[in-house]
This record gives structure tokens, sequence and C-alpha cells, in this order.
């Protein structure tokens, strides 16, 4: 079974490496043919929070820049695909798996915010589209070297879309994760997931972007706290007028999550300290623009999104 890692930054090559280390068969796509040549001639290293090192070695796999994907694939499909890129690289990619003649394959969106399932399915009606969700984390140090941060958990379900999922095609996925070193399990409430982690990612996210902390620190004062108490009441008040169901103890588990994360730096964070274009618009811009749906402001959310869309890309 060919499993096809759509993105290879610091989730893409933590999951497909550890899948390749398990003795899966991995294509990776990247952005650039740079960077599918130094993994191609150099292999990569996981780097593991016990201190293990797990080296992939260079000719177990296959890398090459999304562009060539349709040529190749048209020759040899492949089988699931998981979509490891952010929010903003999905239209790009799109674009590109319509030169597919026919894209018969499960599709796992590993995205954070929400939205983009559905346009997805709607493209590709032979494609069976899955949400996955993941509290794992990793740091990219080098093209081909990525340090997991801790170990998290993964669900992997199908989104609430029209379409017909193969129930089989998550447990193997499933399998093949647990295999791999990741607690994975199937959810049949994976939309409700998506909701959690969108507020969660709206509280946290943005907030160690601006201030550039790791995120325990956003509990280190009453004046940081307030702002996240200010950001979480007026997502709930969002999910509240769209009746979309949230857990009574959604903040204590968002204290929980910086807490249990303390000395992670956040990928929001770390895109603004690198110059790079973040998610923003998918994160607190998803409650954005459900609150105009509701005929509401989530003036906060939007504040913070001006914020970060604000700053400068490019710099160190």
């Amino acid at each position: 079974m060919i499993i096809d890692v759509i993105g290879a930054g610091s989730l893409g090559l933590m999951y497909g490496g550890a899948l390749i280390y398990a003795g899966e068969e991995v294509r990776f796509w990247t952005r650039t043919s740079e960077q599918a040549a130094q993994l191609l001639e150099a292999g990569m290293k996981i780097n593991q929070p016990d201190g293990q090192v797990w080296r992939v070695q260079a000719g177990s796999f296959e890398a090459r820049d999304i562009a060539s994907l349709p040529e190749v694939w048209n020759q040899k499909p492949g089988h699931m695909i998981m979509l490891m890129s952010k929010q903003g690289g999905i239209q790009e990619i799109m674009e590109i798996l319509t030169k597919v003649r026919k894209l018969d394959a499960a599709l796992f969106c590993f995205q954070n915010g929400t939205g983009h399932i559905p346009v997805i399915a709607k493209a590709f009606p032979s494609t069976r589209v899955y949400a996955a969700i993941t509290t794992e984390g990793a740091k990219r140090t080098d093209k081909a070297e990525v340090t997991r941060a801790g170990y998290g958990e993964t669900q992997i379900g199908w989104s609430n879309h029209p379409g017909m999922p193969i129930e089989s095609e998550v447990d193997t996925l499933v399998d093949k994760l647990m295999k791999a070193g990741f607690d994975t399990q199937s959810s049949n409430e994976i939309d409700r997931l998506i909701y959690r982690k969108l507020v969660i990612n709206a509280v946290i996210n943005p907030l160690t972007a601006l201030w550039r902390i790791p995120n325990g620190e956003l509990l280190t004062n009453q004046e940081r706290r307030e702002v996240m108490k200010q950001l979480y009441s007026e997502a709930v008040a969002v999910y509240d007028a769209h009746q979309i169901e949230y857990d009574t103890n959604l903040w204590e588990q968002v204290v929980a999550v910086c807490q249990s994360t303390s000395s992670n730096w956040s990928s929001m964070c770390m895109d603004v300290l690198h110059g790079r274009p973040t998610e923003i618009a998918a994160i607190n811009g998803s409650i954005v623009a459900m609150a105009r749906e509701a005929g509401m402001r989530a003036e906060v959310h939007q504040l913070v999104c001006s914020l970060i869309e604000g700053m400068p890309l490019g710099e160190e």
C-alpha cells in the first residue's frame, strides 16, 4: 500500500518518516525540488523524546516536488494521502491534484481550522476525505531532520460532509500509525474534536505569537489570562449562536493544554519568529467568519487577526 505524504514540514516528516521506519511504503511530495533532492540523498532523522534517533535510510522511500505528482500518480496511483500542509497551501495543492485523471484514494486532512474538508470533498468526488486531529508536536531542525516535541494523541474520523466513508480505511491508517509509534484512535465525534481544537488554538497560538513566549508562560500573570479568557468567551459565544456543542469544562482544557505543553512554542509563534505566513486566517479567522454568519462580531479575534497579519514576513 502506497502512502503519499503531501507536505514535508515538521509534522509531515515526522509522520512519514516514522511510517517508513515501521516498514511502510511512503512517497513524500515536497514544496521544492531542493528538499526532495536532499531527502533522497541523505535520508532523514527523527529525534525522539526519549533520546532515540530513528534513521530513515536514503533509498527506502520516494520524494518529489508536488508539481510532479499528477504525472507520477497517473502512472502509479497511491492508496492513501496524508495532507500535512498548512491551510494556506491547500488551494495550490488542489489545483495540482485536479490534473490527476481520477483521484480514487483515501485523503486524510491534518490541518488546523475549519471549512477546508467539504471544499476538498466537493472538488474530488471519487476521493474519501477524512479529518485527523493531533496533539503531536515537532520541530524541523533541517530539511531532512525533525525533533519530536513529546508524545501526543491522534484522532481520525469522518467529518460531517456529503460522501460515503469506508470505515476500514480509517482503521487501516489507525493501525499503521499505531505501529509507527503514534497513539492513534478512530473517532465518531471528529467534528466535536475539530471545534475543540479550534478554540484551543485560537486562544493559545496568536497570543504566544504576539508575545513571543512558550505556551506555559501564558498563565504566568493575570493580564495574559484575561486576554485568553476574552478570546475564549467570544469563541464559545459564537459556538452557542451556531448551536455547536462543546464541553462544559473547555476553558479548563485550554489551561490544561498550556500546562501540559508549557515548554512548547506554538507553530504560529515559530512562524512569526521566522517571518513566515501563519495560519491565523484558518484559526481565528474561522471564528470571525462564523460570528459574521451569525450576525455577531468577534472583535478580539478580529484584533489578533489584524495584529498577526500585520507582522513582517521574510525576517528572522
